[in-house]
């Protein structure tokens, strides 16, 4: 029988070289995703999740918040500036 540790050293060459999973980028997409909406100001998070998760308009958001449509349409666009900004900053980092 071999040891774990023979095994572990075994397969972690092999695993270097093994293709990721087709799934795989749209999982680090989501991690990623998930970080930089994590990094928004409450509100900001709460107008991009009503309007984009669950498709409601400025004007459905609004009454649901209790808020005035054109802070809705406001802190979505400052929302989505925001995590281009962040996600841009990102992308250069890793180049």
């Amino acid at each position: 029988m071999r040891s774990a540790v023979a095994r572990h050293e075994t397969l972690g060459a092999h695993d270097r070289d093994l293709p990721l999973p087709d799934h795989a980028g749209a999982v680090l997409a989501s991690v990623e995703t998930t970080d930089l909406l994590r990094q928004l100001s409450h509100e900001h998070r709460e107008v991009l999740l009503h309007t984009y998760l669950c498709g409601r308009t400025a004007q459905e958001t609004a009454r649901i918040l209790g808020i005035p449509a054109g802070t809705v349409k406001s802190r979505q666009h400052y929302a989505l500036n925001t995590l281009r900004a962040k996600a841009g900053r990102g992308l250069r980092r890793e180049r």
